[in-house]
């Protein structure tokens, strides 16, 4: 199977409660595959809108307001604000990225932080689902050198799968597919959630390059 494919060959499993962060209205009865651009942050200033595998359109960045080095605001179709993520590093070694509501810092959506402060493949994820008032907790698991990442929903062994991006070879998107990641989701997850744990994979994984090779 290969580094490549770690996560993408393993089925995706629908929580047994919805899981909500963001909005009640992204939460879908069905499996939905997104195209995230690999090293977005590095994009011109131009928008773009991201689309699933039918050439569908869930969301929006707007280039003016999306660097590496400021917050990154995403938008649904109709532009009204998301969510937004910026960066806060803890210590040295340890970064938190911490979502918010909208394009202020008034709410917290959900907080991502590395287990540890040295070479961690693994992250939490904090978040209060909105659909039991709870707060709960994802586990994002890495393979920066197979460029893909498996999101499950809790911290024990077998917790479901419910969201793993990846790269994937796709005849119908040859002209593109190399430059995307696919971040397939399970019936019942906030797509939105999981697009943003895709942008801060993106990140982290392009931080770490950005230390080798600087070492």
């Amino acid at each position: 199977m290969g580094l490549m494919n770690k996560f993408a060959d393993s089925p995706l499993s629908s929580p047994k409660t919805s899981v909500v962060a963001v909005d009640e209205r992204f939460v879908l009865n069905k499996p939905v595959t997104l195209l995230l651009k690999e090293k977005i942050f590095s994009l011109s200033g131009d928008d773009f809108t991201i689309k699933d595998t039918n050439d569908v359109s869930y969301f929006k960045c707007k280039g003016k307001a999306f660097n590496i080095k400021s917050k990154k605001n995403i938008y649904d179709i109709n532009n009204k604000p998301l969510f937004n993520i910026q960066n806060k590093n803890i210590i040295a070694l340890k970064k938190k990225m911490i979502i918010f509501s909208g394009e202020n810092e008034a709410n917290i959506i959900a907080t991502i932080c590395p287990k540890t402060a040295i070479f961690s493949k693994t992250s939490l994820v904090e978040f209060k689902n909105k659909l039991t008032g709870e707060n709960e907790v994802l586990k994002m698991k890495y393979d920066l050198i197979g460029n893909s990442c498996g999101i499950f929903y809790g911290e024990s062994e077998n917790a479901p799968l419910i969201c793993k991006i990846h790269r994937k070879f796709d005849a119908k998107l040859i002209l593109t597919s190399k430059d995307n990641y696919h971040v397939d989701i399970a019936p019942g997850v906030d797509i939105s959630l999981m697009l943003a744990l895709g942008i801060c994979f993106d990140e982290i994984k392009n931080d770490k390059l950005r230390k080798s090779n600087n070492s």
